[in-house]
């Protein structure tokens, strides 16, 4: 159960910083306990063990900083657990519109969730949330499932799919049957330049078979 992407700006946005504030105020302590076991557990956390001062942990506006920095920290880390992502040019398929359409909508803040590597934006993570111009939000994995649910072919099973196969070749021949234009040649006796032989020759062969399986 990932953090979506609305959860992981929560821990960097202001209601947060205004709850560490108040974590300190209540109880200096244990807020202080809280960030030097975060230190030990936290997956990449290990890099603020020497750069932090222990001193600092008795400071209340310097305690504020570090837990502050602590929760950005597990925003990211959990952000890079996310291992589905996408491109633009597949996330513009998922919702119909241009390739640079997802660009300009990752550049005006409309696709949440997505950031810069370098100069550059990243893959597209699943739980990036689209807001579209009705103001309803869906994530990527949500606008994935809908457009293959969209473009999905149906499902048809062999013995459907052999016999209209072999209707269309009837068809081509003015509705005669296979006997009708061959006779009762066999595979072995169709020379290759009869394709249509060998291919209808091969349908009924495999109706044939499909038809004793769904029997037996």
């Amino acid at each position: 159960m990932r953090p979506t992407v609305i959860e992981r700006e929560i821990l960097t946005g202001t209601a947060a910083h205004d709850y560490t504030k108040k974590m300190v105020e209540t109880d200096l302590i244990v807020t202080a306990t809280l960030v030097k076991h975060l230190l030990f557990t936290v997956k990449g956390a290990e890099q603020y063990r020497n750069e932090w001062n222990e001193d600092n942990l008795s400071n209340s506006e310097k305690l504020v900083e570090y837990l502050n920095q602590l929760l950005a920290h597990i925003s990211t880390e959990s952000m890079q657990e996310s291992t589905v992502t996408y491109s633009t040019s597949e996330v513009a398929k998922f919702i119909g519109v241009s390739q640079q359409s997802i660009n300009t909508w990752i550049r005006d803040g409309k696709i949440k969730g997505v950031e810069k590597d370098g100069n550059k934006w990243s893959k597209i993570p699943e739980d990036a949330e689209v807001i579209l111009s009705n103001g309803k939000r869906f994530t990527i994995a949500t606008l994935k499932a809908n457009w293959e649910a969209e473009n999905q072919e149906p499902e048809v099973d062999e013995i459907t799919y052999l016999k209209h196969s072999i209707k269309e070749l009837e068809e081509k021949y003015d509705g005669k049957t296979f006997e009708e234009v061959f006779g009762e040649m066999t595979i072995l006796e169709l020379s290759e330049a009869d394709t249509d032989a060998s291919v209808w020759w091969s349908y009924k062969v495999r109706l044939k078979s499909a038809k004793k399986v769904r029997n037996n």
